[in-house]
C-alpha cells in the first residue's frame, strides 16, 4: 500500500470517529434527562403511612364502643348504656347478657324493626365509651371507612375500604368479607359512626346509615 493511501485511510478513520462523537454529543444535549440525577419519589409511601397510621390511632378509639351479643356485634351509641345491633342478631330475644369491654353486663332488648333491621338495646352500664355520629349529608363516593367487629373468638378484626355508593337507606362498600359481621359498626378514620353492617349474598359489605340509626334510637 502507498504512503499516500496509508494517510488517506488514518483520515478518514480520524473523520469517521469524530463524526460519531459529534452526533453523541449532539444527540444527548437535546436528552438531557438521561444524565439527570437520581431522584426518589416517597410522596405516595409517605401518603400511606399517614394513612395507615391515622386508621391505626381511630381504632384505639373506636374499639371502646364495641359490645357483643348473640357472637354479634353492636355499637354502644351514649355512654348511659344505649346500644344498636342488627334486628336479626335480636330474634326472639328480650332480656340478654351483652360482653362490654370484657364485661358480661345484664341488657334489655328496647325496641326492634324488622324493615329497618335495628334493634334497640339498653346496656345496664353507665360512663362508657361512645363515638360521634358522621354528618351523611357530607357523605361522599370514595370515601374511607372501615368495620370493627368482635369475632365470636372474642378477637377484634378490621376491614377497611370505600364506598362504592350510597343513598339515604343503604351504603354499599368495596369490602368484602368471609366472617360474620352483622352488626359491626362501620367508621370513617375520624372516628364518627357511619353506620352498621351487614354482609351481602355476594359476600360485599353494605351499612345501614347512621341517619336511620340516629333517627331509629331518637337521638
Amino acid at each position: 500500500m502507498k504512503k499516500d493511501d496509508v494517510l488517506n485511510l488514518v483520515f478518514m478513520i480520524v473523520l469517521g470517529a469524530f463524526g460519531g462523537l459529534l452526533a453523541v454529543f449532539f444527540c444527548f444535549k437535546g436528552n438531557t434527562g438521561l444524565f439527570s440525577p437520581l431522584v426518589i419519589n416517597q410522596t405516595e409511601e409517605r401518603v400511606y403511612i399517614d394513612q395507615n397510621t391515622a386508621l391505626i390511632d381511630s381504632i384505639k378509639e373506636t374499639k371502646k364502643s364495641i359490645f357483643s351479643v348473640n357472637s354479634f356485634s353492636g355499637l354502644i351509641l351514649t355512654s348511659d348504656g344505649l346500644a344498636v345491633t342488627l334486628a336479626d342478631n335480636m330474634a326472639g330475644r328480650g332480656a340478654v347478657v351483652c360482653l362490654v369491654n370484657n364485661e358480661e353486663v345484664p341488657c334489655q332488648v328496647l325496641k326492634k324493626d324488622f324493615n329497618q333491621n335495628l334493634a334497640l338495646i339498653k346496656i345496664e352500664k353507665d360512663k362508657l365509651s361512645s363515638m360521634g355520629f358522621f354528618d351523611f349529608e357530607k357523605m361522599e363516593t370514595g370515601k374511607r371507612i372501615y368495620v370493627l367487629s368482635l369475632l365470636s373468638s372474642g378477637l377484634l378484626s378490621v376491614n377497611e375500604g370505600i364506598v362504592k355508593s350510597f343513598d339515604s337507606e343503604l351504603i354499599k362498600t368495596n369490602i368484602r368479607e368471609v366472617e360474620s359481621i352483622n352488626g359491626s359498626p362501620v367508621f370513617s378514620v375520624d372516628n364518627r359512626i357511619v353506620g352498621l353492617a351487614f354482609k351481602e349474598a355476594s359476600g360485599f359489605v353494605s351499612v345501614i346509615p347512621s341517619s336511620l340509626i340516629r333517627s331509629f334510637a331518637g337521638l
